[in-house]
C-alpha cells in the first residue's frame, strides 16, 4: 500500500478517535456499600445485579463493592448461598453508600430458587481467578463418595491434575508445591489424605473457595504459581443443627449453632476405612494394600460487640497407609487461627490473624533386616495484620504486613529390631519471612479501573546450620567440599529480599464485556525437593540459604471477559506468559532423602510457560454447567557450569508439568424436581517422562542410554465420572440428600507412572502402571436435623 494512503487512513483514525473521545458522556456517580447478614457479619462472595444495564458484582472480602451508574434509580438484586434474595430500590444523584441486610433462607417456604452466581465479573479488575461455592462442590460426580476441593480445581482453566489417583495440581506450568494452599487462612504443607484420594477439606462445612492464578492481589505472597484460598463456613446463630454422612468407606458428623446470643460453633468429624474397596483396584499393590485416615474440625465465633469479633479454626488429621510387606506411612496435619476483626469506622475495618501450622509424618520400614522409622515435618508459625480502607473517592485501599517463622525437621532415621541401617539425623531448617504491601484499586473513569499493589518480602536462613564451601569450577559433590562454614543458634545464613509489584487493568467495553490486563512479580523461600508429580510423605521441604536461591516468577495477562443479559452467559478468554527464575531439577540418579549435601544433587535454571485459556458457563435453566479448554506450554532450562550441572545440552526442554492440551466439561442437568444428574469430562495430554532410546551390554550387565530428558510423554489421560444426585427432602425440621457417582465411568486405565520390567537376557521393557482401572461406584447419603 503506498505510505500516503496509509497516512490518510492514519489521519481519518486519529480524528475518528478524537471525535469518540470529546463526545460527552453522562455523567456517573459511584454506589458503594456493604452486604451484611441480620447478625452483623459481612458476607464475602455475595452477587449483585443492578438493573437496568444488567451489571454485576461481586462483594470483597470485606463485604464490600463499588460500581459506577448514571443518574437515575436501579433495582438491586443481591443473592448468596443459604440467604434469602434481597431486592432493593436505589435512587442514584450523587455517589451513594447503602447497606444490604440478608437474612436466612425461609425454610418453610417450599422452594426458594437461588441462580449461580457467574465465574467472569467483568466489572472488577480481577481476572486469573475462579470461584466455586458449597453447593455447586457437592453436586461435582464423586470418588468414594466424597466431594473434593483439589479435585475439582483441576475442572478449572490453566489447571491441571497430577496424576490418576492424586489430588495434587500445576497451575500455569508450575509445580505442586509453587500452589499456596489454604484453610481459614493457615497453609498447608499435605492437603492430602490416603496419597490423593480425599483432601483434607470435609465439603460439609465448606463455605467457598476461590483460585487465584493471575492477577493475584499483593495482600498474598509466598507462592509463585497459585493461591487457593478455602473458607469454612461459621456456626449458624438460630438453633443448633447437626448432620450425618456416610459412604461406603468413611463416615462424618457434624454440629452447629448458638451457644448464646454473641457466641456460635461448629465441629465436624470424619473418618475412612477404605480397605474393601481398594481390593476393587486392578493394581496389585493397591489391592492388597490398606490405609485409614480421620480428621476434625472445631469453629467457634464471638461477637464482642457490633465493632469487634473473635473467632477461631482449628483442624487436626492423622492418616496411616500401609503396602504389603513393605513400607508404613503416617503423617498427621495440625492447624490453627485465631482472628480479631475490628471495625473502626464504617470505612476503615481491621483484622489480626494469628495462624499455626504443623505437619509431621514417619515412614517405617517393616521388611526383615531393614526395619526402621523416618520422622520429619515442618512447623510454621505467622503473625499477619490486615486493614481496608474505602473512604476516599474511587479508591480501595488494602495495606498490611505479616511476620512467620519455620521450622524444619528434615529426618532422623532410627533403625530397630534386626536392621542393619545406620542412625542418621540431619540439622533443622529455620528461617525468618517478613512482608508489607499495599494495595489500591482505582476508579479512572466510568470505564478504566486500574488495581496497582506492591508487596516487599524479606527471608532470612538462621542457624544453627553447616554450610559447605565448594571448589570453584567444579561440580557440587562432596569430593570437591574444601570448607564448612559454621553458624550458631540465631546466626543469620542468608539474607533475601525484593519488590514484588502487582497491578490489573480493566477497560469495560459494555456494561457486560470488559479488557483487562495485568502484570505480577512473586516470590517464593520454600520450595518442596521431590520427584514424584504429587506431594507425598517423604518429600522433603527444603528452606532457602547460600545454595538455594529463592524462586521467582513475572506473569503478564490479557483477557476478553463477557457476561450477557441477565447473567444466563458468561464467557472469559485469558492468555499469558510467566518467566521464572531459580527453578530446580535434579541430577541423574540424585539422593533426596537424607542427604547432607542436598544441594549437590539439586540444579538450578530458568523456565517459562505460556498459554490460552477460553471458559464458557451456563449459569441459569435446566442445563447449567461449563466447558473449559486450555492450551499450554511449559519448558525448563538448566545451563550449569560443567556438563554435571547441566540437562539437555543446555536447551530448554518440557517440564514434568507440560501438559499443553486441556479440555473440562461439566454439565448440571435438572431431571425432574428434586433429581438433578451431573457428568465430568476430563482429558489432558499425557505428562513428559524421560525414557530409554536403547539399551547396551556392559561387564554382563545391562544399563539404559537417555539422549534427553522428558523427551517421550505418557498416554494422554481421559475419564468421565457421573452423578445422580437428590437434593434435600424435608420432613419438618429434618433434611435428607443422597447422591450416586461413578467415578471413571468407562473403565480407562490411565497410566500413573511408566516402569520398566527386566527378563532375563532381554533389554527391559517399559510398561504403564494405572492405579485406577475400573469403574469405582459410590453412594453417599446426608441427615440434616
Amino acid at each position: 500500500m503506498p505510505r500516503k494512503s496509509v497516512a490518510i487512513i492514519l489521519l481519518l483514525l486519529v480524528f475518528a478517535l478524537g471525535a469518540w473521545a470529546q463526545t460527552p458522556k453522562p455523567k456517573q456517580y459511584k454506589l458503594s456499600g456493604t452486604v451484611r447478614g441480620t447478625w452483623g457479619e459481612r458476607l464475602e462472595g455475595a452477587f449483585l445485579v443492578i438493573t437496568p444495564g444488567d451489571k454485576g458484582v461481586l462483594t470483597d472480602k470485606q463485604g464490600r463493592f463499588s460500581v459506577l451508574l448514571e443518574k437515575g434509580t436501579y433495582k438491586i438484586t443481591c443473592q448468596y448461598i443459604g440467604m434469602a434474595p434481597l431486592e432493593e430500590s436505589v435512587t442514584v444523584a450523587d455517589d451513594k453508600e447503602v447497606e444490604l441486610m440478608l437474612t436466612r433462607t425461609n425454610f418453610k417456604l417450599k422452594e426458594v430458587e437461588i441462580t449461580s452466581r457467574p465465574v467472569t465479573d467483568v466489572n472488577s479488575t480481577h481476572m486469573g481467578s475462579s470461584f466455586i461455592d458449597q453447593k455447586m462442590l457437592t453436586r461435582m460426580p464423586k470418588l468414594l463418595g466424597e466431594a473434593d476441593v483439589l479435585r475439582s480445581v483441576s475442572a478449572l482453566p490453566g489447571v491441571v491434575n497430577a496424576g490418576e489417583g492424586t489430588s495434587g495440581f500445576f497451575v500455569r506450568g508450575g509445580s505442586a508445591d509453587q500452589n499456596l494452599v489454604l484453610m481459614d487462612d493457615a497453609p498447608l504443607f499435605n492437603a492430602n489424605h490416603l496419597f490423593g484420594f480425599y483432601s483434607v477439606y470435609n465439603p460439609d462445612i465448606l463455605k467457598s473457595y476461590e483460585l487465584h492464578r493471575s492477577g493475584i492481589s499483593a495482600r498474598y505472597g509466598s507462592r509463585i504459581s497459585s493461591i487457593l484460598d478455602v473458607s469454612l463456613r461459621d456456626g449458624n446463630e438460630e438453633r443448633m443443627k447437626y448432620e450425618i454422612g456416610v459412604s461406603p468407606i468413611s463416615g462424618k458428623f457434624s454440629a452447629d449453632g448458638p451457644l448464646s446470643d454473641k457466641l456460635t460453633f461448629l465441629v465436624a468429624f470424619r473418618g475412612a476405612f477404605p480397605g474393601y474397596i481398594m481390593k476393587l483396584f486392578p493394581n496389585r499393590n493397591i489391592k492388597n494394600s490398606s490405609g485409614h485416615f480421620y480428621d476434625g474440625n472445631v469453629k467457634f465465633k464471638y461477637k464482642l460487640n457490633p465493632k469487634n469479633t473473635i473467632s477461631f479454626s482449628g483442624y487436626h488429621s492423622a492418616d496411616g497407609f500401609k503396602f504389603p510387606n513393605d513400607t508404613t506411612y503416617q503423617w498427621k496435619n495440625t492447624l490453627g487461627t485465631l482472628k480479631w476483626s475490628h471495625l473502626f469506622s464504617n470505612n476503615f475495618t481491621g483484622i489480626a490473624t494469628l495462624v499455626k501450622s504443623h505437619y509431621a509424618n514417619k515412614v517405617e520400614g517393616i521388611a526383615i533386616g531393614e526395619e526402621f522409622a523416618l520422622n520429619s515435618g515442618i512447623d510454621f508459625t505467622q503473625l499477619k495484620l490486615d486493614f481496608g480502607y474505602f473512604g476516599l473517592d474511587k479508591h480501595q485501599l488494602d495495606f498490611g504486613g505479616d511476620a512467620a517463622v519455620y521450622l524444619i525437621d528434615p529426618g532422623e532415621l532410627v533403625p530397630y529390631g534386626s536392621s542393619s541401617l545406620n542412625r542418621r539425623r540431619l540439622e533443622s531448617d529455620k528461617g525468618y519471612e517478613t512482608s508489607l504491601y499495599v494495595n489500591d484499586e482505582m476508579t479512572l473513569t466510568d470505564r478504566m479501573t486500574l488495581s496497582a499493589g506492591l508487596r516487599f518480602s524479606q527471608f532470612a536462613k538462621i542457624g544453627p546450620s553447616d554450610t559447605y564451601v565448594y571448589a570453584e569450577g567444579q561440580p557440587r559433590g562432596d569430593v570437591n567440599i574444601i570448607d564448612t562454614l559454621s553458624y550458631g543458634a540465631g546466626e543469620v545464613v542468608q539474607t533475601y529480599y525484593g519488590f514484588e509489584p502487582r497491578f490489573s487493568f480493566k477497560y469495560s467495553l459494555t456494561d457486560n464485556t470488559s479488557l483487562k490486563a495485568g502484570y505480577s512479580r512473586t516470590r517464593q523461600y520454600i520450595q518442596l525437593i521431590s520427584n514424584t508429580a504429587a506431594i507425598t510423605p517423604v518429600d522433603v521441604w527444603k528452606l532457602s540459604n547460600k545454595h538455594i536461591e529463592p524462586q521467582v516468577a513475572d506473569q503478564v495477562a490479557l483477557g476478553y471477559f463477557y457476561t450477557s443479559p441477565e447473567s444466563w452467559y458468561d464467557f472469559s478468554w485469558e492468555v499469558y506468559y510467566k518467566k521464572l527464575y531459580n527453578q530446580i531439577d535434579y541430577k541423574d540418579g540424585a539422593t533426596l532423602l537424607l542427604n547432607p549435601t542436598l544441594e549437590s544433587d539439586l540444579l538450578f535454571g530458568k523456565g517459562n510457560a505460556y498459554g490460552s485459556e477460553w471458559m464458557l458457563r451456563k449459569n441459569q435453566g435446566r442445563l447449567t454447567g461449563w466447558v473449559s479448554l486450555t492450551y499450554s506450554r511449559s519448558f525448563r532450562t538448566i545451563a550449569g557450569n560443567t556438563a554435571a550441572e547441566t540437562i539437555n545440552g543446555g536447551k530448554a526442554y518440557p517440564s514434568n508439568y507440560d501438559k499443553p492440551v486441556n479440555l473440562n466439561i461439566f454439565t448440571d442437568y435438572h431431571l425432574w424436581p428434586k433429581w438433578k444428574m451431573t457428568a465430568n469430562f476430563t482429558y489432558t495430554t499425557g505428562r513428559p517422562v524421560t525414557v530409554a532410546d536403547s539399551w547396551y551390554w556392559y561387564q554382563g550387565q545391562i544399563f539404559a542410554n537417555y539422549t534427553g530428558r522428558n523427551q517421550e510423554r505418557m498416554p494422554d489421560y481421559h475419564r468421565l465420572d457421573v452423578s445422580l444426585n437428590r437434593e434435600i427432602i424435608k420432613r419438618g425440621n429434618v433434611e435428607y440428600s443422597g447422591s450416586f457417582s461413578v467415578y471413571n465411568l468407562y473403565g480407562r486405565k490411565n497410566a500413573y507412572s511408566m516402569l520398566y520390567q527386566h527378563y532375563y537376557g532381554e533389554a527391559p521393557a517399559a510398561y504403564k502402571l494405572a492405579v485406577i482401572g475400573a469403574p469405582i461406584p459410590s453412594i453417599n447419603f446426608n441427615v440434616k436435623f
